[in-house]
């Protein structure tokens, strides 16, 4: 069984809409992507943080078109794919990420 095919299974039922599909793709990834920022701790913390939740939006976006088999002229071009549910994914995953950490992170070290 392939990455393709487990994707695929995952969020087929949204082929129909592209729309709906992205988005549910990206709110995966800010999920996957707070997880880690938070079991990162300390070496997450901050910047590479940042910079670790950036790149993966950019891998959403290779996610959705090379494996999804999703066409951004569908969506109305690349930067439509790109800009779309951009504000979601970032709210979710920070907000995610500060409500992860601040339950994995013992009391003892924040002060």
């Amino acid at each position: 069984m392939s990455y393709k095919s487990v994707f695929k299974r995952m969020f087929g039922r949204w082929e129909k809409r592209p729309q709906d599909q992205t988005f549910y793709v990206k709110m995966f990834f800010a999920i996957l992507s707070a997880l880690i920022c938070a079991a990162g701790g300390q070496m997450l913390a901050g910047l590479r943080g940042l910079l670790f939740g950036a790149l993966m939006y950019v891998l959403t976006i290779f996610f959705i078109v090379y494996i999804l088999d999703v066409n951004p002229s569908v969506m109305g071009g690349r930067q439509k794919l790109i800009l779309n549910s951009l504000g979601s994914y970032l709210l979710m995953w920070v907000v995610l990420w500060t409500l992860f950490y601040a339950f994995a992170v013992p009391p003892e070290l924040l002060t």
